[in-house]
Order: structure tokens, then C-alpha cells, then sequence
């Protein structure tokens, strides 16, 4: 007897959730429905939210609809590479040299080899630098020769057009290459403009420094006060600075400037480290290692949960697209933007994903010809809950209301007294967020909200809806 009343007290105690369960999800999708209707009448808009212990869809609108993700899209090439390269895989650059060392001289070349690493530091470059002044060599009779061949020579992804080019956002990939930061502004140089005296031409300075990197300096300082109307770009196809404008006394202006050739850009730093431990200068190329030369040092990335973690924080564009070249050349043997996303989509498919309706073109959802659904990247966020690296996934991605740019990043001033973690997007007209909303009853909620074709910005709305799914389940 007292089993059968157990067994009717947990039936109807089950029933009560159920409805209850059931009444939010109704209020929830009435609500949002509301802003919606309220706030989104001329664009185009993909919204799904599921259980995140489940994976059922809770509400859906527009959910198969095809929309640009923006930078939404690095939650799947992200998930692709700690799957398929594994949480503690590290990226290798490595140096070598080709002859003998006789009195101080290297009677042959020194090689620097790129693995696509996207962290790398001139820090690092004078870490080899330290390693060839031990060894003795004072000069060589070669040249200072980049390898660059791990990954293909195309450059840019589509979707890239010429009048971006020059913007920090917009990389050019190598196997080789530096960033100017621990920031990881790949392939970028940072430009700083300064000066005091009135009438005189500002001061520009390259960080860090490259010969290669010629400066049309078309500035002038004018008294305090002024309007600063300094411009910074850089010619397109060259790696050539052109800096015009004012620049107020006592003012400055700092910007990064994307570069034409990563792999010269990062053997020019190269060479300056040498200089600077006494080895001579000497002419630079680039080139294929051969077989008979010597490994004379290498230097091993961070972990891929740590690169991740910046990756998804800041949005590293570049940083995403070397990593779908890195996925080619380590799956398929290819270092090329076709065998990355060939290697992504088979994973896609593998974990279950519908990839008929993942449409991309790059590893950083730069491209406008871009385009995926809400009901596929909430399903991508459901399946990757239970990979062992979860955890430190759900970790790189900002989170709302929190301050620091490795904290709340691009949510840190939005949604405040909310629990989510989600990844930001934003193209022209396009805004997006996808991820993790904690609700009222302590559970947490899986959201994708995609939206194009906007006038004016979606932030606010898209914040409201995700309070809303808070605030009524």
C-alpha cells in the first residue's frame, strides 16, 4: 500500500512539473513573440532555444531559416579543432641551418619553418635568435630562408573586399607569421604616431619594427587643441604605411595596420633579432628547408585550450582561419581554406550535425556569403556538452555582465545580473549571439539568436529576448 502511494505521489508530483514546465515555455514563447513583433518587423531573424539536458527545442521561430552567423561561426570551427586536434595539441616552429660553423661564420643558410602556429611572438624570434649566438655564429654566407610551405599561398578568404584589407580584422594567412601582441593581432603591425612640435612632421613608429614596411609619412603637428585628423592605412597590394593628417601637440594616435607578406614581415623581425644579438645582417628569401639541414631550435605553442580560450574571448578572426587551414594540413594533408572546411564539415556530420545546412566560406564568419540556422548552432552547442573539453569551452566564451576583456569580453557591459555565456557576432547589418542562459528555476537554457538585414543595431533586442528565456523559465 505505501508503495502504491509513493509510486502516485511521484506521478503526480511529475505531473505538476510537467504542466508547470509546460505554462513557462508557453509564457516564455508569448513574451518573446511580444518583442519580436514589437521591435523586428523588416529584418530576418533565426531564434531557437533548447533544453540543455535534453537537446528538445523549446521554442523555435524561424528555426530552419538560413542567416549570416558573423562570428557565431567560430563556436563550430572551434568545437572541429579541440575535437579533431585535441585539447593539449600544440603548434611548432622550428629553425635550422644548412652547413658549418667555422670562426663565427655559418657557411650556409639559416631556415625558419612555420606550422601555422597563430601565437606566435617576436618574443619567440629572439628566443632562436639567443639559441644561433650560443652556437657561435657571428655571420653567414647564405641567407636568412622562410619556409611558409604547411600552409597553401592564398592569402585571404572570400568575402574579404579590398577596402577591408587593410583592417586588423582582416589578416592574410600564412604558415608563418607573427603577431605584434599577446593580444594576438595576427599578421598585423602596430602603427604609433606621436609629436610636440608645432609645424614639424609626426613621429611614426613600427611595432615592432620592419625594414620592409615603408612609411609615406604626410603628417604635421598643430597646436594643442586642434582636431586630431590623422588617417592611417595602408596602399593596397604593398605593404606601404601611408599616414596623413594632423596630430595635435603632445597627442598620439595608435593603430594596427594589417601586412601585405606575413611570411617576409615575420622574417624582417627575424633578421632585426639577429642583428641585435651580433649576428650580421644578411639577405632574406623564402624557401623549403632541405632535407640534409640541422634542427637547431623549435618553439612549441600553448596548449589549443589556451589559444582557444583567446580565440572565442577576443574573436580572433585571423586566428580562426589558421586553424581551418591547420585542420587540412593535419587531416587531409592540405594546408588550404578547401581541405579545412572539408575536414570541418565531416565533423559536423560526424557529431550529428545537418551540414546541408551550414553554408561556409572561412574560420572567422567574416564572409557574407556565410549562412547557417538557428536550430543547427543550438543543436552544435547541445552535442558538444558532453566532450571531455566542454568545460574549458564554456569557459572561453564571454561572459555576460562581467568585467575584463578574458572575463566578459564582448558582454561585459551587456545583460548584467544575467548568467550567460554565449559567443557575440557582428557583420554589416548582422548581429548574432548563440549559447548558455542560466533561467529562474537554476536551469540552464541552450539559445541561438541569428539576425540580418538590420537598419539600426539588434543588441537591445536580442539582450531582451535573452532575459526573457531567463526570467520565465
Amino acid at each position: 500500500m505505501k508503495k502504491l502511494i509513493m509510486i502516485i505521489m511521484v506521478c503526480y508530483l511529475t505531473t505538476i512539473f510537467v504542466e508547470k514546465a509546460g505554462a513557462s515555455e508557453q509564457t516564455m514563447t508569448t513574451k518573446v513573440n511580444s518583442i519580436i513583433d514589437k521591435n523586428w518587423k523588416d529584418n530576418e531573424y533565426s531564434i531557437t532555444v533548447r533544453d540543455t539536458e535534453t537537446g528538445n527545442v523549446l521554442y523555435n521561430n524561424n528555426g530552419e531559416k538560413m542567416i549570416r552567423p558573423a562570428s557565431t561561426h567560430k563556436l563550430l570551427v572551434s568545437a572541429a579543432a579541440l575535437d579533431l586536434l585535441g585539447p593539449d595539441y600544440r603548434f611548432a616552429t622550428k629553425a635550422f641551418i644548412d652547413g658549418p660553423i667555422e670562426d663565427g661564420v655559418l657557411h650556409g643558410n639559416i631556415y625558419l619553418q612555420g606550422g601555422g602556429d597563430p601565437t606566435l611572438l617576436p618574443s619567440h624570434l629572439e628566443s632562436f635568435a639567443k639559441k644561433l649566438k650560443k652556437m657561435g655564429i657571428k655571420k653567414i654566407t647564405g641567407s636568412l630562408i622562410g619556409d611558409d610551405t604547411w600552409f597553401d599561398t592564398d592569402r585571404l578568404p572570400k568575402g574579404i573586399v579590398p577596402q577591408e584589407e587593410a583592417e586588423p580584422y582582416a589578416s592574410r594567412i600564412s604558415a608563418l607569421t607573427i603577431s605584434p601582441n599577446a593580444q594576438y593581432d595576427i599578421a598585423t603591425v602596430q602603427v604609433k604616431v606621436t609629436g610636440t612640435k608645432v609645424g614639424t612632421t609626426a613621429n611614426v613608429q613600427l611595432v615592432p619594427f620592419a625594414n620592409t614596411i615603408p612609411v609615406d609619412n604626410k603628417t604635421k603637428i598643430v597646436k594643442k587643441g586642434e582636431k586630431s585628423t590623422v588617417k592611417i592605412t595602408r596602399e593596397y597590394g604593398t605593404d606601404r604605411i601611408i599616414v596623413t593628417g594632423n596630430l595635435p601637440a603632445g597627442s598620439q594616435k595608435n593603430t594596427y595596420v594589417t601586412v601585405f607578406n606575413p611570411t617576409q614581415y615575420t622574417l624582417d623581425v627575424f633578421r632585426e633579432k639577429l642583428v641585435a644579438k651580433g649576428i650580421q645582417s644578411m639577405p632574406f628569401e623564402t624557401g623549403k628547408v632541405p632535407e640534409n639541414a640541422q634542427r637547431v631550435g623549435i618553439s612549441y605553442s600553448k596548449l589549443l585550450t589556451d589559444i582557444n580560450f583567446k580565440y572565442l574571448k577576443l574573436s580572433i578572426n585571423g586566428m580562426g582561419d589558421m586553424l581551418t587551414k591547420q585542420l587540412g594540413r593535419e587531416l587531409l594533408g592540405e594546408g588550404s581554406w578547401s581541405a579545412g572546411i572539408q575536414a570541418i564539415r565531416t565533423y559536423g556530420n560526424e557529431i550529428g550535425l545537418d551540414m546541408d545546412q551550414w553554408y561556409f566560406e572561412d574560420g572567422s564568419g567574416l564572409s557574407h556569403q556565410n549562412r547557417v540556422n538557428s536550430m543547427q548552432e543550438s543543436l552544435l552547442l547541445y552535442k558538444v556538452r558532453s566532450k571531455s573539453w566542454y568545460n574549458s569551452y564554456l569557459d572561453a566564451l564571454p561572459h555576460a555582465g562581467r568585467k575584463g576583456s578574458l572575463v566578459g569580453a564582448t558582454l561585459e557591459n551587456r545583460m548584467k545580473g544575467y548568467s550567460v555565456s554565449a559567443k557575440t557576432g557582428y557583420i554589416s547589418g548582422t548581429y548574432s549571439l548563440s549559447g548558455y542562459v542560466k533561467g529562474k528555476s537554476g536551469k540552464w537554457y541552450i539559445f541561438s539568436i541569428l539576425t540580418q538585414a538590420n537598419k539600426t543595431s539588434a543588441i537591445p533586442t536580442i539582450d531582451e529576448i535573452v532575459k526573457q528565456i531567463a526570467n520565465e523559465m
